[in-house]
């Protein structure tokens, strides 16, 4: 299995290889989704895939953020330098930029992000049948998850990630950071929001009164660590193993790299696979907020980390008392030394955190105690005696990893010089290096008769030996002459020096290079790809089908009869909504067939694999020929049985790049990104096979991990339900209420604090020309629904007939139903 390991700098990328990983993945100034890193810049890329290649190892490169559709040319432009510089891939996320790419660039090796959201086999076999050669699994795959995907796609590259910080959401799935604060992480810019402290409320409650008491911070996550299960990944088929970390520290990816380089070469030697505990205890020094094996092994282990949403370090002792000016002894647990990073956590408030410059043991001063000594500190506020102390910070650990960075930079590959020096023929050098590839090169003049100074074995090689700006040093040297008075101008030396090492360069690079692509080819082929723009100024100024979303059958019957042209019947069953049985789905169907409408089922944005038969078998049974798919494998498996389809917000279409791959697969219309602003939807060919979100709540995030077990009772209990019994929200400490919910498969849904309302912008999007336009209501009641579709559907009537109508009094009506203020979301703001 290769391991792959993280670089947000050029150190970073240096501590990688160092410690043992046979690839590192990195990201340059833009289109990467760790924009807040110190990434690299093209010739940063330049050089670290030369150093990388030059040691036998692979270097990808992420480009798995959205593309703006002004941002597409640029975007081409920067995968052809990447295609041009030999990376040996690339890991994307934006569906558009797969079709260009494998239009453009049909040999460059492609990997589907994280953010693509892949979590079953037709996902898989999808992006297969794109060009795609491996897969970046979603995080919350259970191991008898990827056993299916490996026997149902044998032939995919699969990789998943093995420690490191965890998200909360589905990654590709969260709108969170994007809607609280305009910075996407759909862009590589997400703001953290789940890191931040939040209360439960419950509706039904006494209001203001907490229920939450678990702790603050709810929605953090611990963090990732599978070392222990290496085997079981092997045995599945796993090819990549991915360390997460490009926000992180060079001294985190060269210690977390060696740990699992050395877990690795254990499991491959055969032997007893049994992880150390000075490995371990490394892992949680260098970084951690508690260890879980997240979804592998279901029920086993603390996912979610309620304490703390940063470094908790490990616990080294106890405070016995604290005295004057803050002179605080600590019984020790575990060794400390000094540049060591310390936290005290008190009961109340933020407790002292210093890195311990000085300390007594016995009232001498001491460079390092030992477990059982007690030591004294001068702290900077107060501590409480018996207040734990943990260390964030381990100096040994961080000066060990120092020096392997340090080493990397030093290290040179080694080569053997051999010499010719013949009287009147030229200096012949011929260069080999380990893997036998061999330069050979020979200076402009003829060796002569040396006046004085002849050339000698010593002389030779230290004109030689000075490659300091190359990746190479002279291991052995042999001269051959017939005659030991013989002299070549150093000049000359010095020329073929630098074109022996140039030519040894070439050699060992030539492997990496794409087949050629020169820039008017490319120019060509990036001119016919991209759209004109000319049906943007004959767009039809026609009357959108007015389309809502519901989770319910009663809902679904009074959105038909309420004046809906398209309902959605969301099948994951969000709330208290029991799941649709086929008989059900084929009475609704054939009821919005008389009425001169369409109920079309919505399915789930995540189909595990049992789940997606589930819905298959009730699509089958219930005759559905219409179905609106959220992810790629439900996309896949519609393609396949023919159905006609619809694409939702989920999918990510983002410019009109996406829209048009979607539109060509056959998709006959798709719900654009509710990220997208006025100025962008207005650079959108074909607006009129698209649908607009205009009212509703919209879904912020989606997790495999509820968190009213843990926080309303045990955990290891049998789920008590409390969904079904109740209804919560979260409140931040701005005081913004975001209702959650869950499905029939127990996965937990975060709604936004704000309600969309673009009723007074109606006239401005029908401008725009999309084909319909959709209310969110899968939280809302039958009235709510009754009331959002009257209003709609009377409005957008008078605007098709040209009455003039007061759109504000429309606003002011949904308010008085509203389930929280308004919000015209990214239309006019737009996201980072």
């Amino acid at each position: 299995m290769e391991l792959l390991a993280p670089a947000g700098s050029w150190d970073a990328f240096l501590a990688a290889l160092a410690n043992g990983a046979d690839a590192v993945y990195l990201g340059g100034k833009s289109f990467s989704a760790r924009q807040a890193a110190e990434n690299f810049s093209e010739e940063e890329i330049i050089k670290a895939s030369e150093h990388a290649h030059l040691r036998e190892k692979k270097i990808y490169i992420t480009v798995n953020t959205l593309i703006d559709n002004e941002e597409f040319g640029a975007v081409l432009d920067y995968i052809f330098f990447l295609y041009n510089t030999g990376v040996d891939g690339i890991i994307i996320q934006d569906l558009g930029l797969l079709d260009a790419i494998k239009t453009i660039f049909p040999h460059f090796r492609v990997h589907a992000s994280t953010q693509m959201t892949v979590h079953n086999s037709p996902g898989v076999r999808f992006l297969q049948d794109k060009g795609i050669k491996r897969v970046v699994l979603a995080r919350e795959m259970k191991l008898d998850e990827l056993k299916i995907i490996r026997r149902e796609a044998p032939d995919m590259e699969l990789e998943v990630f093995v420690h490191g910080a965890l998200c909360y959401s589905y990654s590709g799935q969260c709108l969170f950071s994007s809607m609280v604060g305009g910075r996407s992480g759909n862009r590589g810019r997400c703001a953290q929001p789940c890191r931040l402290p939040y209360k439960l409320y419950s509706r039904q409650s006494p209001r203001g009164k907490e229920i939450s008491s678990t702790g603050k911070y709810l929605l953090s996550p611990s963090d990732l660590s599978l070392i222990d299960y290496l085997p079981e990944l092997q045995k599945t088929g796993i090819n990549s193993l991915k360390i997460e970390g490009r926000m992180k520290r060079p001294e985190y990816v060269a210690t977390v790299t060696r740990a699992y380089r050395e877990a690795l070469d254990m499991l491959e030697s055969g032997g007893e696979y049994q992880i150390s505990e000075n490995i371990k205890a490394q892992l949680l020094k260098i970084f951690n907020r508690n260890f879980t094996s997240a979804c592998l092994f279901p029920g086993n282990n603390e996912i979610l980390n309620f304490q703390r949403p940063n470094n908790r370090g490990v616990y080294i002792g106890r405070v016995l008392q604290q005295g004057k000016d803050f002179l605080t002894r600590i019984k020790l647990s575990s060794s400390v030394s000094l540049g060591d990073g310390l936290e005290i956590w008190v009961a109340r408030g933020k407790g002292p955190a210093f890195v311990l410059r000085e300390m007594t043991v016995d009232g001498q001063a001491a460079e390092s105690a030992e477990k059982g000594e007690i030591i004294e500190v001068k702290l900077d506020g107060p501590a409480g005696s018996a207040d734990r102390v943990f260390k964030t910070r381990d100096e040994e650990l961080m000066s060990a990893a120092a020096r392997s960075i340090q080493m990397s930079t030093e290290r040179k590959i080694g080569i053997d010089v051999e010499a010719f020096l013949m009287k009147n023929e030229p200096l012949k050098l011929q260069c080999r290096d380990q893997e036998g590839n061999e330069a050979e090169v020979f200076t402009r003049t003829p060796a002569r008769q040396a006046d004085k100074h002849p050339l000698d074995t010593d002389t030779l090689r230290s004109k030689l030996d000075r490659l300091g700006n190359t990746p190479f040093e002279i291991k052995n040297f042999v001269l051959n002459t017939d005659n030991e008075e013989l002299i070549i101008p150093f000049s000359e030396i010095n020329e073929a020096r630098r074109q022996a090492s140039e030519e040894l360069l070439r050699i060992r690079l030539q492997d990496y290079a794409w087949p050629v692509l020169d820039k008017k080819r490319f120019r060509d082929l990036k001119g016919k790809y991209m759209y004109s723009g000319k049906h943007k100024a004959s767009r039809k100024k026609q009357i959108p089908l007015l389309s809502i979303t519901v989770s319910g059958t009663e809902e679904a019957r009074v959105a038909l009869d309420s004046g809906a042209d398209r309902v959605y019947f969301a099948l994951e069953g969000i709330g208290e909504k029991p799941p649709l049985n086929s008989g059900q789905l084929s009475e609704l169907i054939c009821r919005a067939r008389e009425a001169g409408s369409e109920l079309i089922p919505l399915l789930p944005r995540i189909q595990k694999a049992g789940e997606e038969r589930e819905t298959a078998k009730l699509l089958s049974e219930s005759g559905a020929v219409s179905i609106m798919v959220a992810n790629i494998g439900a996309l896949k498996s519609g393609l396949d049985k023919h159905f006609s389809l619809r694409g939702d917000y989920s999918l990510n279409v983002f410019n009109f790049y996406s829209m048009r791959t979607l539109l060509n697969l056959g998709l006959q219309e798709m719900c654009l990104s509710p990220e997208l602003n006025f100025s962008q939807l207005k650079n959108f060919e074909h607006l009129d096979k698209a649908e607009l979100l205009i009212h509703g709540e919209i879904i912020l995030l989606i997790s495999e991990h509820c968190i009213l077990p843990y926080v309303l009772g045990r955990k290891d209990e049998k789920c008590l339900q409390h969904c079904r019994k109740n209804s919560y929200y979260l409140k931040d400490e701005k005081g913004y209420e975001f209702p959650v919910a869950t499905d029939n498969n127990c996965r937990f849904y975060l709604f936004n604090s704000r309600t969309l309302c673009l009723i007074d912008d109606l006239e401005k999007i029908i401008s725009l020309g999309p084909g319909s336009v959709r209310i969110e209501a899968r939280r809302s009641s039958i009235s709510q629904i009754r009331t959002m579709l009257k209003i709609y559907r009377e409005a957008l009537d008078k605007l098709g007939r040209g009455e003039k109508t007061d759109l504000t009094l429309y606003k002011e009506e949904l308010a008085g139903i509203a389930a929280s203020d308004f919000t015209k979301g990214h239309y006019y703001r737009g996201v980072l």
